[in-house]
């Protein structure tokens, strides 16, 4: 048996290598984003946004943010033993002006680098704000940049797209589990409604009276139905689209929205009907105009 124990090791050491080396495939991995601009996806380093083309805005952001000390003070011993987690887009205006200055944040309160765990997500339709080892899987990531706090594996709360106070302010809130409440309390609703109980068509009506007082505007719910539309949640998609429609009848983008829907469940009778309810709204729309001329009228 003996002497089979170097080409045992050297076989272990070479299959170690090899995961090794798939790991690092992925590790500040550069792709191209929506409008074919260099793209970090995955989890990264942050030294990665420290070099070309990303430190352009990154050092910028960073040494203009003044950190509220005073806060940044108070925040250092609650972070003891927490994790935080960032996702973002380098694709998103929201992700280049708020990690920075979360970044200056934690390095103001003391926190070590491996407390930090840095995702990317992608813009592109198919993949909308997912990251290809799909960390954001069951998370809700709808809006970036955000910022999870977690202790001991248990998420203590976030801080969504931007901060409701500041993002020092938001942050210690969460930190002393006050009751903070991030951006986006609709989609916060809704998400947690999907994971208590299936909602059918008929709930929808009695969800619209709910919802409505929850929301700023039509767009927030519609991105998240194209974030359940990527990640192939289509039963979930078209409840977010069927209510923001019930609830928006005089904005032509939730009809588009749904429209693109039913083209991509291949509905296109119902595709074009929502279509056409665009351009009675919005009787210039060139998508409208492109979608029924591509499905035939």
């Amino acid at each position: 048996m003996k002497k089979f124990m170097p080409v045992a090791m050297a076989t272990i050491i070479i299959l170690l290598s090899a995961c090794s080396s798939k790991m690092n495939a992925h590790k500040n991995n550069i792709s191209k984003d929506k409008s074919g601009k260099p793209m970090l996806l995955g989890t990264v380093s942050r030294s990665a946004l420290e070099k070309k083309p990303f430190n352009e805005w990154f050092d910028k952001n960073y040494a203009d943010y003044k950190v509220n000390d005073s806060i940044a003070n108070l925040v250092n011993p609650l972070l003891q033993n927490k994790t935080i987690v960032l996702f973002m887009g380098t694709w998103c205006g929201d992700s280049r002006r708020e990690i920075p200055r979360m970044y200056k944040i934690l390095d103001a309160a003391g926190i070590k680098s491996s407390q930090v765990k840095l995702v990317m997500v992608d813009n592109h339709d198919s993949t909308y704000k997912q990251s290809p080892q799909h960390e954001e899987r069951g998370l809700n990531i709808h809006r970036v940049p955000d910022l999870l706090v977690y202790d001991q594996g248990k998420e203590l709360g976030r801080i969504v797209e931007s901060p409701v106070v500041s993002l020092e302010r938001d942050l210690l809130s969460i930190l002393r589990q006050e009751n903070y409440v991030p951006n986006y309390r609709a989609v916060i609703y809704m998400d947690s409604l999907f994971k208590k109980r299936h909602i059918n068509e008929e709930d929808l009506a009695g969800l619209t009276t709910l919802v409505k007082p929850l929301l700023k505007n039509s767009a927030e719910l519609n991105t998240y139905g194209y974030v359940l539309m990527a990640a192939k949640e289509m039963q979930k998609a078209y409840m977010i689209f069927r209510l923001n429609a019930m609830m928006y009848p005089k904005v032509a983008n939730v009809f588009d929205s749904m429209g693109e829907y039913y083209f991509n469940t291949g509905d296109f009778e119902k595709a074009k009907e929502c279509y056409r309810k665009v351009l009675e709204l919005s009787r210039d729309n060139e998508n409208a105009k492109k979608m029924l001329e591509k499905m035939g009228g």
